[in-house]
């Protein structure tokens, strides 16, 4: 029996909307990746029923070569960090440690902010009509990472 749920292996897709957008759309990422646009939306996909084992094919999950390329694209390991969040881990970047050496400042505090009220006001919007569709999911994926970058920030400059 595998160790993760459902959820947890849907994650893995989920987390691909954020990246794909960060790394320009799966237009771009065909050229730096070995698969095609179709294999890539694949792999962000979710189920066809409810009722499908997310584990049952693993064709539909992103390779670990193509998910670096990605990563790389991306210019942010969201899909590797997400891997290590679910074992647990939290991934760090050898430069960050020494980037964020500066002090935490109130501009540090004022970007959650400004995140947190970006995401805040997509919220609003998406709900105006009664449902999020998905391209407003994918806009809200999108500023949660923003958000949880942001965060991130503050809490490196905590932890030293």
């Amino acid at each position: 029996m595998r160790r993760f749920s459902e959820n947890e292996y849907l994650s893995l897709k989920r987390v691909l909307d954020v990246a794909y957008e960060l790394a320009g759309g799966v237009s771009v990422l065909r050229h730096v990746t070995r698969v095609s646009i179709s294999q890539l939306s694949k792999y962000a996909s979710a189920l066809k029923s409810p009722h499908d084992d997310p584990r049952s094919d693993e064709k539909t999950f992103i390779p670990v070569d193509v998910a670096i390329d990605v990563d790389r694209a991306a210019k942010e390991p969201l899909i590797t960090a997400k891997m290590a969040e679910l074992l647990g881990y939290r991934l760090v970047a050898a430069e960050e440690r020494v980037a964020n050496a500066s002090a935490l400042s109130v501009e540090d505090a004022f970007r959650v902010i400004d995140e947190a009220t970006d995401f805040w006001r997509l919220v609003r919007e998406a709900f105006a009509d009664g449902r999020i569709d998905a391209l407003e999911k994918q806009k809200l994926r999108f500023k949660i990472g923003e958000l949880i970058r942001a965060a991130h920030v503050i809490s490196e400059k905590l932890e030293d």
